[in-house]
């Protein structure tokens, strides 16, 4: 699947169900080297990673309020009209 950006997904609680490692695959894991690898073995430059390679910028960052969450329901259109309206109020400019 493929989906182009900038996008909104929600993703609903119980979708899969978590897989445990058994202790087995656990020490195994463990017992494995870790390849480390440099920026020239990766032929990028310091500017490619890191904040400064970004392409994006994060502008605020905050524990949410709780007990804001929202079902929204309805045909897929009633949905994303809903969610354009809620992201229009929070924006300010609701119509």
């Amino acid at each position: 699947m493929q989906i182009e950006c900038p996008a909104v997904l929600t993703i609903q609680l119980g979708i899969n169900t978590p897989r445990y490692a058994s202790l087995r695959s656990i020490k195994q894991a463990a017992a494995k080297p870790i390849e480390v690898l440099s920026l020239e073995d990766l032929d990028l430059a310091p500017g490619d990673v890191g904040e400064r390679g970004s392409l994006s910028r994060v502008r605020r960052m905050y524990v949410p309020d709780k007990g804001r969450a929202e079902m929204i329901e309805g045909s897929v259109e009633e949905q994303a009209a809903r969610l354009a309206h809620i992201i229009r109020e929070l924006a300010g400019s609701a119509s």
